[in-house]
């Protein structure tokens, strides 16, 4: 919309500026000259048309009704207003009978701003271009309330629309938000030309939100004096003529809209169901908030259950790591004392047993160990960068080679694969993978271990570890990374079946999937993503 243009004669500078600020907060878009002297007004009005002229009623060149004559005689038809500093009944009275639209004391900015946006909002004119340019005003005013309130999350937020948006919907003086509460009204909010209850509860039976709600019906009130469901008393200190009060939710209501003007007004049909259908969407808008509300009470209820499985879990975790293995060593420090000072007293089958316990102590140690490390993996903070993991495979490869120096297998990386991952974790979850490729191809004459990447079904880049080893029955892969799931015996291959769960952990942590495909006797084959992080 384009802006409004107003003429502005006054030749005082404050009572200028004041004026302006005022003009500037109308809500409408406004392009105001301002004009000292009475050449200056004859030259502004001959060069360029204006929506709105107003004047101060004693310019020199400019007395009495000399301003609004000029105005009649250059601009036929354009709203007139006086702003003035001497406003006594007779000289208003003549600058109305003259044909200006009204006559304001400087005093009274709010008159002011409350009849130049009546004007500039509400042309003369009943065309059918000023009365779609209104209903198109009206409409998208509150489309945009409508899309504030569908995303309001609290009641603050629901007020704040109300407060902003119902004054502007029906070119108003004021706007409540009244909630009802048990059999009280609270005023939660308002927006008005001067204050009116804010913050104050009355009995739902002693104001007119309340009749509205316990009625279940829009109020339409044209003279408060009139009407015996105004508290007289409550409203004489306030500006307000005429009201109207909306409920909110009108099967149940749990709210409503007040709306007033300082001077009589009775609204339109189209006014009054704009009103009701802005309290038709702020009770949409309290019910979404009550089911926020609820989902966050759950959300929060669910996030202290899990603060409380996380301590446990800490809690376990010491356990492992001090209470379990207090017993652990005693086992272990007695059973090497009966190694080196008593094994040859001990008969055959003691020396075995004593043998056996000595090696499951240390088996059990190496368990918690791994199990400890799968737990700490959880709460270890993730420090992406962009890592090479050829690499990193090929470091991996060589101190598996250098540990056990025997071995010999043909070792196959892609060059140049590079990802953005946490360096630390991606070593411990590639130490689990290779090792695993190195363990189970022990036994396998030309064993072969490789490491590259190819795309998938979805674009992305998938990686993998290859081996020609033992492999395993793929019927039973569900329980593949789960902790202790091993399907060979320590005899054949040693370990604690914590490994993989480990290196799916951590694939999890970087927002990637991890499977494997396999067969006994044909080698396996573990693949996994890496996504790159948001």
């Amino acid at each position: 919309m384009a802006a409004r243009k107003v003429l502005y004669l006054e030749d005082n500078p404050l009572d200028a500026q004041m004026a302006g600020n005022a003009l500037q907060r109308l809500g409408v878009m406004v392009d105001l000259h301002v004009v000292e002297t009475a050449d200056d007004y004859r030259g502004a009005l001959a060069r360029e048309a204006y929506d709105l002229v107003i004047s101060d009623s004693g310019v020199p060149g400019c007395e009495g009704h000399e301003s609004l004559w000029l105005a009649q005689q250059i601009q036929p038809g354009v709203p007139f207003l006086y702003f003035s500093g001497h406003a006594d009944q007779l000289a208003a009275e003549a600058g109305l009978d003259a044909g200006a639209k009204d006559f304001i004391d400087k005093r009274d900015l709010w008159r002011l701003k409350h009849t130049a946006r009546m004007l500039l909002e509400r042309p003369d004119s009943n065309s059918d271009t000023a009365l779609l340019h209104d209903y198109s005003r009206r409409q998208a005013q509150l489309i945009l309330a409508v899309k504030q309130l569908g995303r309001a999350r609290c009641l603050d937020d629901i007020a704040h629309v109300v407060r902003t948006v119902t004054r502007e919907l029906v070119l108003a003086d004021g706007a409540t938000f009244v909630l009802r509460e048990g059999d009280q009204c609270y005023y939660l909010a308002e927006d008005a030309i001067s204050p009116l209850w804010q913050g104050r509860r009355f009995p739902i039976s002693a104001c007119v939100s309340g009749w509205a709600m316990q009625h279940k019906q829009q109020v339409v009130i044209p003279d408060i004096y009139l009407d015996d469901r105004v508290p007289h008393a409550a409203y004489r200190p306030t500006f307000v003529k005429s009201m109207v009060m909306t409920p909110v939710r009108q099967t149940d209501p749990i709210a409503a809209i007040g709306t007033y003007w300082a001077q009589p007004c009775l609204p339109s049909h189209d006014e009054l169901a704009l009103l009701q259908d802005l309290a038709d969407s702020v009770a949409l808008a309290l019910e979404n908030v009550s089911s926020y509300d609820s989902l966050q009470q759950r959300l929060n209820t669910r996030a202290d259950q899990l603060r409380a499985v996380n301590h446990e879990l800490e809690a376990f975790s010491y356990s492992l790591s001090h209470d379990l293995r207090a017993p652990l060593r005693a086992i272990n420090g007695f059973g090497n004392i009966l190694l080196e000072d008593h094994l040859q007293s001990l008969s055959p089958d003691g020396r075995h047993y004593l043998l056996r316990i000595c090696a499951e102590a240390a088996r059990m140690n190496d368990q918690i160990d791994d199990l400890h490390k799968l737990f700490l993996l959880s709460s270890q903070p993730m420090r992406r960068s962009t890592v090479n993991l050829s690499l990193m495979a090929g470091g991996v490869m060589g101190r598996l080679r250098q540990h056990d120096g025997r071995r010999t297998a043909a070792v196959s990386i892609a060059p140049n694969l590079t990802v953005s991952a946490d360096h630390g974790l991606l070593m411990i979850a590639l130490e689990h993978l290779l090792g695993n490729a190195w363990k189970y191809t022990s036994r396998s004459p030309g064993a072969v271990i490789e490491v590259g990447v190819q795309p998938s079904a979805h674009g992305d880049e998938v990686f993998y570890v290859r081996d020609n080893g033992v492999g395993f029955d793929s019927s039973r892969a569900d329980k593949l990374f789960s902790p202790f799931q091993r399907y060979h015996t320590d005899r054949e291959f040693n370990g604690t079946g914590i490994g993989l769960a480990m290196a799916q952990r951590i694939i999890h942590l970087h927002g990637g999937r991890i499977w494997a495909e396999s067969a006994e006797g044909e080698g396996a084959c573990f693949y996994f993503t890496l996504p790159v992080a948001d």
